[in-house]
């Protein structure tokens, strides 16, 4: 590749930039196919108001990240290795065996099991039936369980086969679609859980980041602040059922945190007839389960499982590690023990299939990904995460299954996003490193340009426009200035993100 000289605005000591230059490759038709296919996926999970004014993509194999060191590995990328998820469907008489090629999406779960269960399909649908997957004709299950393993990669049912049994069955015995990947950007947790649960993009649903700026209190804010889930702009599939039953569906949602759960739960009683659905998620300031009892409702055993038994049984440490608070203990597969002692709690004492109306188990797994953020995708300890998530999804499935009865149980198993694996040396970058060099480099004197980048996976920048109009500088010539940095792959404006999203189609109809 040739090179090409670039300028852009660099602050010094008076308020307009000096001009220097800047070394950039240039593009080639492959780079720039690329480029768009990434500002296109940027465009799918904008929503004004809550997206930053900069989307940052590493470099391949680069990490982003934070100093915390449970936060050592860090998705929210276009590569493969945070786009590639698993997706299977399995039941008896209810779903055809096989292996399928065609590309399928997280926006077609809630499509597809729409379909199985006579669900309306929702008007903001972006995602298609994955009719291979199903038996045409088949009655409809009298439970659905969803599964969303949080932070599991494709090829994790290959690198850990030997520790999970049970879900190498289900694979074999199931529909798998091996190509299945993400088609927006970032890969995070809130993001995918709601578009999961409602079959559309997030630039419909309205969950763009894990943590934005709000421009009101000039604060960061997480997704669903407060535990508040009217932050969904779009219906989830049970909220449609919910609505639809009038109710009279069991309907619960369980996850490590309530970014997960609220995606797919959708916002029960918080809606305009809707009624309470049940829906809980680890609380770390005590190792229970808390919720919103506005929207949901909670049952009183769950009170009785709480992880501080689990890690003061196993004197406070796992395979060597320290696990002796509600933060920490997150990060074992203890962890995983404790979220499947609950979830099989709520499925034994919940009347799941008691009648003809479908029900609806809606479950975050979150162990994988607090695992794989501290230690990495293919470290040891995944291996002892992976063969405790296998057994508890064992004992969820004997519960539900006798339960359901023969063919009664319809499974449908994906993840949120992936996770990178360990850099090569010197490719860890941390974002207040990121945020020293970009006020270095435009705003030495106030370093009040960036109003936020905390959360390495939402890959967006937040910005003062007081302070650029100040300075007298644009976001383009911050982001062509961020494309010459090593670390980078490409940087895009919000202005970009605009454009690109005006290009996509409507959802569905």
């Amino acid at each position: 590749m040739a090179t090409v000289t670039l300028l852009a605005g660099c602050a010094g000591t008076s308020s307009r930039p000096a001009t220097t230059t800047m070394q950039r490759q240039v593009d080639t038709p492959e780079d720039l196919r690329r480029r768009d296919r990434w500002l296109e996926m940027f465009a799918r999970g904008y929503f004004p108001g809550r997206s930053g004014q900069l989307f940052v993509i590493p470099k391949e194999g680069t990490v982003i990240t934070e100093r915390d060191p449970l936060y050592g590995f860090m998705h929210g990328s276009p590569w493969d290795y945070d786009t590639h998820i698993p997706l299977l469907f399995h039941g008896q008489g209810l779903v055809t065996r096989g292996s399928f090629a065609a590309p399928a999406t997280q926006q077609d779960v809630a499509a597809t099991l729409a379909a199985a269960i006579g669900a309306p399909a929702l008007p903001t649908f972006t995602g298609q039936v994955l009719r291979d997957a199903l038996v045409p004709g088949a009655a409809a299950p009298r439970v659905v369980v969803l599964l969303v393993m949080d932070g599991m990669r494709a090829d994790a049912f290959e690198h850990y086969a030997a520790v999970m049994p049970t879900l190498s069955r289900l694979k074999a015995e199931g529909a798998w679609f091996g190509n299945t990947r993400i088609n927006y950007l970032p890969t995070l947790t809130s993001v995918g859980h709601a578009t999961i649960g409602t079959g559309t993009d997030p630039r419909f649903h309205g969950l763009a980041a894990n943590n934005l700026f709000n421009r009101v209190t000039r604060k960061p804010q997480p997704a669903y602040e407060k535990l508040d889930p009217r932050e969904l702009m779009a219906l989830t599939l049970a909220d449609s059922w919910n609505l639809f039953t009038d109710g009279r569906a069991i309907i619960a949602g369980q996850g490590g945190a309530i970014r997960a759960a609220a995606g797919l739960v959708g916002r029960g009683a918080c809606l305009v007839n809707g009624r309470p659905v049940l829906a809980a998620s680890y609380a770390t300031r005590d190792a229970g389960w808390e919720t919103n009892p506005e929207c949901y409702r909670m049952p009183a055993y769950l009170s009785a499982i709480n992880g501080k038994t689990y890690w003061e049984a196993a004197g406070g440490r796992w395979m060597g590690h320290d696990i002796s608070n509600p933060g920490l203990f997150r990060a074992s597969s203890l962890y995983q023990r404790f979220e499947g002692d609950a979830l099989v709690a709520v499925a034994t004492q919940e009347a799941f299939g008691a009648d003809g109306i479908t029900d609806l188990l809606l479950v975050n797994m979150k162990g994988p990904d607090y695992v794989s953020h501290a230690y990495g995708p293919d470290a040891p300890e995944m291996r002892a995460l992976y063969e405790e998530l296998d057994r508890q999804v064992t004992r969820l499935l004997e519960v539900i299954d006798r339960k359901a009865g023969p063919g009664g149980r319809l499974l449908a198993l994906t993840a949120d996003h992936g996770m990178p694996s360990e850099p090569p040396p010197g490719r860890r970058y941390f974002t207040p490193q990121i945020v020293d060099r970009l006020h270095t480099q435009f705003d030495p004197g106030g370093k009040a340009l960036v109003t936020y980048y905390g959360d390495a996976a939402n890959n967006q920048i937040f910005l003062d426009p007081a302070r650029l109009e100040a300075l007298k500088i644009t976001p383009a010539q911050i982001a062509r200035w961020l494309e010459t940095e090593d670390y980078l792959a490409a940087a895009f404006t919000e202005d970009e993100v605009r454009a690109a999203q005006r290009r996509l189609p409507a959802p569905r109809r």
